[in-house]
């Protein structure tokens, strides 16, 4: 799945995506590639073109596991065949 931002279309990343739910939000383990090294977001991911907030990083409760919750509308996805 391809992730853009929704403001100004600029490429975010390339996830790995499972299950048939809605994307809310993006494990770090799961990312194939981005243009951004999402090592060095430790509160929230913003644009590299127009700085506009994609999504807060935060700990999920049940696994522990480090993800991205996405902002509602600030982002588009796209399935990749």
């Amino acid at each position: 799945m391809e992730i853009r931002c929704a403001f100004c279309k600029c490429y975010i990343a390339k996830y790995q995506k499972v299950g048939k739910s809605n994307l809310v939000k993006m494990y770090n383990e799961r990312i194939v590639e981005g243009t951004i090294d999402f090592s060095l977001y430790h509160g929230a991911l913003f644009c590299p073109n127009c700085g506009e907030r994609i999504a807060t990083r935060y700990i999920t409760k049940m696994d522990k596991k480090e993800a991205y919750r996405f902002v509602p509308s600030a982002f588009n996805k796209r399935k990749l065949p």
